[in-house]
């Protein structure tokens, strides 16, 4: 978003006039209404009594959100120890709930199988990282992937921006056969080259701690960003995309 439109949002959320704001900050009623047409933008100080008034960062007020360092990860970064602990561990549970009977091997295997089929979804969760010069990312896929779990290094896809044709923000509301189904919707960052290959990225929760920064970003390295849902004008007014899509439909009371 514009910093023109930030500047007018913050001002309506906070209940000021044009003439009350310029009151309080001893300028002009026309110089903010060229902040807020974009003819012009407010000094450094300026900026700060903002910041004071508003009670948010420069960050915030300039760019949406928080100042976010990078690299920055989304999702969880893949840890070979969490991996090894957890599958010990349910080693371990499943020679005490087969009863230490280690003669039938058959229901001790059972029970590792079973587990484990809840276990790996878990360790198996797809992120990527947010870096100065471009993204990475890491897909795991279906199929066996014991081998990709015990990697020391994984190995991570990599994208400059530079080499990025569009990024677009992707909701769609998940289809709900039952009344207490509060699963996520699909969220996703959809990522296109220039030579016509996509990726599709978690989004997932805590969106609002950087996505409208990183929006920004992008369009500062060039990048075109697709948001035809209006999801970060979404996020900074501090809506729930959840309830925003989901409205009207029984079950609606979850957050994204």
């Amino acid at each position: 978003m514009r910093l023109q439109d930030l500047l007018k949002q913050q001002r309506l959320q906070n209940h000021y006039t044009q003439a009350q704001l310029a009151q309080r900050l001893f300028v002009s009623t026309q110089a903010v209404s060229k902040w807020e047409h974009g003819q012009s933008v407010p000094t450094i100080d300026n900026l700060l009594a903002l910041s004071d008034l508003y009670n948010l960062s420069l960050d915030e007020l300039v760019q949406g959100s928080p100042f976010f360092k990078k690299p920055y990860v989304v999702g969880h970064r893949y840890r070979r120890s969490r991996v090894l602990l957890l599958l010990g561990a349910w080693l371990l549970l499943s020679i005490f709930l087969s009863g230490f009977d280690f003669k039938n091997w058959s229901i001790l295997t059972m029970i590792v199988v079973f587990g484990s089929g809840y276990l790996i979804p878990i360790l198996t969760n797809d992120y990527w990282v947010i870096e100065a010069t471009q993204l990475k990312w890491r897909h795991y896929g279906k199929g066996f992937i014991f081998k990709q779990l015990l990697e020391r290094q994984p190995k991570l896809e990599t994208m400059a921006y530079t080499e990025m044709a569009q990024a677009t923000i992707y909701y769609q509301v998940r289809q709900r056969v039952q009344p207490f189904d509060y699963g996520s919707d699909d969220f996703k960052l959809i990522i296109t080259a220039k030579d016509g290959r996509h990726w599709a990225l978690e989004l997932g929760a805590h969106v609002q701690d950087f996505l409208p920064q990183f929006v920004n970003y992008l369009v500062r390295q060039g990048v075109p960003v697709a948001d035809d849902d209006g999801i970060v004008e979404l996020l900074l007014r501090g809506d729930s995309l959840y309830n925003h899509f989901n409205a009207g439909k029984r079950g609606a009371t979850g957050s994204n």
